[in-house]
């Protein structure tokens, strides 16, 4: 079975998949509302202020790790015998514990080898709410990478 990296993050794939994950995550925030909207709102703008390719660059680095972490549920379903799910998305929205846990602990990783006190403390405090974020995003994320999928022959 090939990885799920080697077919979603083709040279023909990555550029649009990464403008698909940018447009989610824009989207979602965008969507949300209360304080915590607000503040995720305003942390964007003020992040885009400063560098207006922050959503793409953090997309470019962290989908190899993301889709990485979600290979192993990818190589379950792919082997799932028939009748099994129809797509992907299906897939790991029936795992989604599984799912969520493998992208948190690519973040938990990352957020663990940052030098900078500041950014750990940002992350740390961040972290708590970080899995229903990731939990109700991951419908949506599933959905998106399965466009980038062969349709199985189930």
């Amino acid at each position: 079975m090939p990885a799920l990296a080697d077919i979603v993050l083709t040279a023909q794939n990555k550029d649009a998949l990464v403008a698909d994950c940018v447009q989610l995550t824009e989207g979602r925030i965008a969507a949300r509302g209360g304080l915590r909207g607000i503040a995720m709102k305003t942390s964007l703008s003020l992040l885009k202020a400063a560098r207006p390719d922050i959503l793409p660059r953090a997309m470019l680095a962290l989908l190899p790790d993301f889709v990485g972490a979600l290979d192993p549920l990818y190589q379950d379903f792919v082997a799932a015998p028939a009748p099994g799910p129809q797509d992907f998305a299906s897939f790991l929205q029936r795992r989604s514990d599984a799912a969520v846990g493998a992208l948190l602990q690519v973040t938990d990783d990352r957020a663990a080898r940052v030098q900078n006190a500041a950014v750990k403390s940002v992350y740390a405090r961040l972290r708590g709410g970080a899995e229903n974020e990731v939990e109700a995003a991951l419908p949506d994320f599933a959905r998106l990478l399965s466009n980038y999928l062969p349709r199985p022959a189930r």
